[in-house]
């Protein structure tokens, strides 16, 4: 039934059209090709194409840190991530609820909090968006090895005198 078609319209070769052999680039794709390269190092600001309002994109500072350890917990997990946040505005676009005394605020953005995993990432994505920025680099932990033996070491002065009750 095949070669019956493509004896009507006239196709010398059907299997032309369905193999598997990898297509031979020709001169139009290499010109195609030249055209298109991205130009490296330029940053095209991304408040041009976001459609945020400019209240927001203009005057916005965010804050690019590293989260500390939390105190309750001994996992780490949370402190290999940079995060950005916003500044809370003082617009005076805040309120209280009379009923409950639950703060509310107008600000979409304060409570927004993103991820990154590097410190040069989240720096790309401040500018990129036209946010000023500023950076609170984490503290180094000092972390002093102690050993339950030194409780038992011999020592020539007095005698340390412990209250238990």
């Amino acid at each position: 039934m095949l070669r019956s078609t493509s004896k009507l319209i006239g196709l010398t070769s059907v299997r032309s059209i369905y193999t598997t052999a990898p297509r031979l680039q020709s001169s139009t794709d290499k010109k195609i090709s030249s055209q298109v390269e991205p130009t490296k190092g330029e940053i095209t600001p991304n408040d041009i194409v976001s459609g945020a309002p400019k209240d927001l994109t203009v005057t916005r500072v965010v804050r690019i840190y590293k989260e500390a350890k939390y105190a309750t917990q001994s996992g780490e997990r949370n402190t290999d991530f940079w995060r950005i946040d916003w500044d809370v505005l003082t617009k005076g676009n805040r309120w209280e609820n009379d009923l409950i005394g639950y703060q509310g605020s107008s600000d979409y953005m304060q409570g927004t909090r993103l991820t990154f995993d590097t410190k040069e990432a989240a720096i790309r994505f401040a500018e990129g968006q036209g946010y000023g920025y500023y950076l609170q680099e984490p503290k180094v932990r000092k972390f002093k090895k102690k050993q339950y033996a030194t409780n038992f070491l011999h020592s020539t002065g007095p005698l340390k005198h412990i209250r238990t009750k």
